[in-house]
């Protein structure tokens, strides 16, 4: 296992370079440009060169690359063009947020996922077809549109839950919990068809095995036979289909966080990309990148846990 661990984190720093890189490379061709955004449209070629040199933008791209990433070693991912704040601050009051959602979606996801997977494998028959076909369609459906559905019958019809607005957990967990509820399930819907998928995959495939036999010819009824041993068995695949349904999940909150007026790191990405404002871009892109990197290595960390064998591959 500590073998395994270390493999993985060797491949974290030279994965984070070459996402640094690329990220500084990219946010180089977004066409505009911050200074005269700033200035707006009135401003002088006199005025825009000034203030060009005093936010370091007349560099070469070179040395711009080598300074930032200087100061990435010492944890300074540089100050907002617009606001003057520094980057990491921004982020640190965004990242939670939008890893709030995706957590609860993922954990949505595999309650749901790995129930209706089990029942559909156990069951067989009318109710496997009726799962999938569920679970079919629950995949197909647009998380922007499930959001405004939600708002519209959870918190405008029957107003249980608040359509927008977001308060920390430290604040109030129950409102923090209440706050996500919606965005919660809109992006973890699309995400229970593959774990279901999976997991009646799993569950069959266990189920056909010798030591459920001799299980059941011991005296244990079937329930505990599923929920002790085969789940267990079957669950390697399922933990990658969540770890990958997590990074999804990232992605999705971007567009939710614009529906239910989130503070998130989509949201503040997006208000940087309209202001120009490259380094929270650069920043934001970083610690997608950071999270994704993480909830790899302790994907890969579980399923070594859950399958021994897959310790020594």
């Amino acid at each position: 296992m500590l073998r395994l661990c270390l493999r993985r984190l060797a491949s974290v720093v030279p994965i984070m370079a070459i996402v640094a890189t690329l990220t500084f490379l990219l946010v180089q061709l977004v066409p505009g440009d911050p200074a005269s955004f700033l200035l707006g449209s009135g401003a002088t070629a006199d005025e825009v060169a000034r203030l060009r040199s005093s936010m370091g933008l007349d560099r070469p791209a070179l040395v711009q690359y080598s300074d930032w990433l200087g100061g990435l070693f010492h944890g300074d991912l540089g100050v907002s063009l617009v606001s003057n704040q520094k980057v990491a601050a921004s982020l640190g009051s965004a990242v939670p947020v939008t890893v709030s959602v995706a957590l609860l979606a993922t954990v949505f996801t595999l309650l749901i996922g790995v129930t209706l997977g089990t029942v559909a494998a156990v069951r067989g028959g009318l109710v496997d077809r009726a799962v999938m076909w569920g679970a079919s369609i629950g995949m197909a459906v647009p998380s922007f549109w499930l959001a405004g559905l939600l708002v519209f019958v959870f918190a405008i019809r029957l107003p249980v839950f608040p359509a927008t607005g977001y308060v920390a957990f430290t604040v109030s967990p129950g409102q923090w919990l209440s706050h996500l509820i919606l965005p919660m399930v809109a992006v973890g819907l699309a995400g229970v068809g593959p774990v279901a998928f999976q997991t009646r995959v799993g569950v069959v495939e266990q189920l056909s095995r010798d030591y459920v036999r001799t299980l059941a010819a011991n005296g244990l009824s079937r329930r505990r036979i599923v929920c002790r041993h085969v789940l267990r068995n079957a669950s390697g695949p399922v933990v990658t289909v969540a770890s990958l349904g997590f990074v999804f999940a990232l992605g999705g909150v971007m567009v939710i966080e614009a529906i239910f007026n989130l503070p998130g790191v989509g949201t503040l990405m997006l208000s940087a990309i309209r202001q120009h404002d490259l380094p929270i871009v650069q920043g934001a892109v970083l610690a997608f990148s950071l999270i994704i990197v993480v909830v790899n290595l302790l994907s890969d960390v579980v399923a070594a846990a859950l399958n021994p064998r897959i310790r020594f591959s």
